[in-house]
């Protein structure tokens, strides 16, 4: 047999009441301890394989033939460092 308006509605309040509940009672997700430090050491590391190889002439800290490739490198760890910060909670 169908169920009339008044009872459904009854229980679908009764039901987002209890979710409702149920997302209070979550704790907030939160980042591992670990992720801001290795998320700030990155961005430092790359800007110190940047400087380094800008006063270098590109030749340390990795010696290629070409020294544009430590910018490269040095951009490279800097954008993980800041692509690390969408996921910091």
């Amino acid at each position: 047999m169908p169920e009339s308006r008044r009872r459904k509605a009854a229980v679908q309040k009764k039901r987002a009441q209890r979710e409702l509940e149920i997302e209070k009672n979550r704790e907030p997700q939160s980042s591992p301890r670990w992720w801001a430090p290795l998320m700030v050491g990155l961005m430092v590391l790359g800007l110190i394989v940047v400087v380094t190889a800008y006063v270098t002439g590109g030749n340390w800290p990795i010696p290629f033939e070409n020294g544009n490739y430590n910018l490269f490198v040095g951009f490279g760890v800097m954008i993980v460092g800041f692509l690390m910060t969408l996921g910091w909670k």
